[in-house]
C-alpha cells in the first residue's frame, strides 16, 4: 500500500495526532474530581514529553554519523528530555483546578529556557541543512516576507502572555522570567521554520513537506499554549477551561514533534526504496 500511496501512513499519523490532542478533553470528561484530573494530566504531560523526544531520536538515528541533520534532531530530542526531570520534581499542576500551593517553579523555569534554546539550535541546524540540500528554490524576498508574517503570527499568539508576565519578570519572579524568555524563543522558532515549510510545500506536496508540516504545527500549538492564559482572561473563560486548552495545546505540541520524527524516518525509507 505504501508504494501505491506513500502519503497514506503519514496521513494516518496526522489523524492520530489530532486524536491525541483530544485526550485532555477526554480525561476532563471522565474525571470530575480536580485532584485526580491534575494527576492524569501530569501523567499525560510526562508521556508526551518522552514521546516527542523519542520521535526526534528516531529521526536523528535515521541519519548516519556526520550527517548535517542528525545533530539538529538530537537537539530537538534534548529540548523535550530536559523538561522531564523538572516536571517530575514539580509534580502535578494545580492551577485552574484547585487552590493548592504549587512547588517552586525555578527548576521548571530553567528547564523551559534550556528547552527553548535547544529547540532553537535544532531548528537552525535543520534549516541550514535544508538550504544546503539545494531543495529550497524560494527567493530571499519570499523568505523575508514569510518570516515577517510568522513574526506577526507569533506576536499575536505569544505577545499577550509576554506583556502580561513581563512586569513580574522585571521584579525578579523566576517563573515569570522563564515564561517571558520561552515566549520569545517559541516565536523565534516559528520565524525560523515558516520559510522552510513553505519551500517544502512548494515541492508539489512531496514527502519532504510532512516533517516540516508536523514541526510547524507543533510550534503553533506551543504558541497557542503560551497564549491561553492571557486570551482566556480576555474572553472570560473559566480557569478550568483555560487549563484544558493549555493541556490540549501541550499535547498537540508534543505529538507534533513525535510525528515529525516518525514522518522523517518514513520519508527516508520511502526515498531509499525508489
Amino acid at each position: 500500500m505504501s508504494r501505491a500511496n506513500p502519503h497514506a501512513p503519514l496521513q494516518a499519523l496526522a489523524l492520530s495526532a489530532v486524536l491525541v490532542g483530544c485526550l485532555p478533553a477526554v480525561l476532563a470528561a471522565a474525571v470530575a474530581d480536580p485532584l485526580p484530573l491534575a494527576g492524569a494530566w501530569f501523567g499525560l504531560t510526562v508521556a508526551g514529553y518522552l514521546c516527542a523526544a523519542g520521535g526526534a531520536m528516531v529521526a536523528a538515528f535515521s541519519f548516519v554519523a556526520g550527517d548535517a541533520q542528525r545533530p539538529g534532531w538530537l537537539c530537538l530530542a534534548g529540548s523535550w528530555l530536559v523538561l522531564v526531570p523538572a516536571r517530575l520534581v514539580g509534580g502535578p499542576v494545580w492551577s485552574g483546578l484547585v487552590d493548592l500551593p504549587q512547588r517552586a517553579s525555578l527548576a521548571l523555569a530553567a528547564a523551559s529556557v534550556g528547552s527553548g534554546l535547544l529547540a532553537v539550535a535544532g531548528f537552525v541546524i535543520l534549516t541550514g541543512a535544508w538550504r544546503d540540500s539545494g531543495l529550497d528554490q524560494s527567493s530571499r524576498r519570499s523568505r523575508v516576507v514569510l518570516r515577517l508574517l510568522a513574526l506577526a503570527a507569533a506576536a499575536a499568539l505569544a505577545g499577550p502572555d509576554l506583556v502580561g508576565r513581563l512586569p513580574a519578570a522585571l521584579h525578579g519572579d523566576a517563573g515569570a522570567l522563564g515564561d517571558v524568555i520561552t515566549d520569545l524563543l517559541d516565536g523565534a522558532l516559528l520565524v525560523v521554520a515558516a520559510p522552510v515549510l513553505r519551500a517544502a510545500l512548494a515541492l508539489g506536496g512531496g514527502l519532504a513537506a510532512w516533517p516540516w508540516a508536523f514541526l510547524t504545527a507543533g510550534l503553533v500549538a506551543w504558541l497557542g499554549y503560551d497564549a491561553m492564559a492571557a486570551l482566556g482572561d480576555l474572553v472570560g473563560l473559566a480557569p478550568r477551561a483555560v487549563r484544558l486548552w493549555e493541556e490540549t495545546f501541550r499535547a498537540l505540541a508534543a505529538v507534533g514533534t513525535f510525528s515529525a520524527g516518525v514522518g522523517q524516518r518514513w520519508m527516508m525509507t520511502e526515498l531509499r526504496r525508489r
